[in-house]
């Protein structure tokens, strides 16, 4: 036995053996435990959990990457957690710090009707210019008219 492991060379001390690989990060960690990871795999129960324990102001909170929990969630059909998350106070016009992204223009690059219907209803800025200077209803008719079309009918009847 020696000073350093008084109970010699059992496995309750950590050893400097161990790879890093298996550490997690204090992002991925906070990831993991928020609503970005709820988000993120489209999980509508533990969404909600997290809800009724989270600070208010955290629904908003980006990431390590710059996304907020509505950047995540836009991405599934049907948009539940999007619309839970909109519910809940999320902003529609938060804008990723690296693409300047909102959620609706991620919402038409994964060509999700239910999320941009959910946006519109609670009032998505469509003047709002991602890093491409792409207005969402730009970005849409380059991708998809059908979003394009609902887009330019919400932005007459505002």
């Amino acid at each position: 036995m020696t000073d350093h492991f008084p109970h010699g060379d059992c496995s309750c001390h950590l050893s400097s053996n161990i790879s890093n690989s298996v550490y997690e990060t204090l992002d991925e960690l906070a990831f993991r435990r928020g609503l970005w990871s709820s988000a993120q795999q489209n999980d509508i129960d533990e969404a909600r959990e997290r809800l009724k324990s989270a600070n208010p102001k955290t629904i908003n909170q980006c990431d390590s990457s710059g996304y907020t929990p509505l950047h995540y969630s836009v991405r599934f059909q049907p948009a539940d957690i999007c619309r839970l998350l909109l519910e809940h106070g999320a902003d529609p016009n938060c804008q990723t710090r690296a693409s300047k992204s909102t959620p609706l223009h991620r919402a038409i690059t994964f060509n999700n009707i239910d999320a941009v219907r959910h946006l519109l209803h609670y009032k998505a800025d469509l003047t709002l210019k991602d890093i491409d200077e792409q207005t969402p209803i730009e970005k849409a008719m380059a991708i998809n008219s059908d979003i394009a079309n609902i887009l330019l009918e919400s932005q007459q009847s505002n």
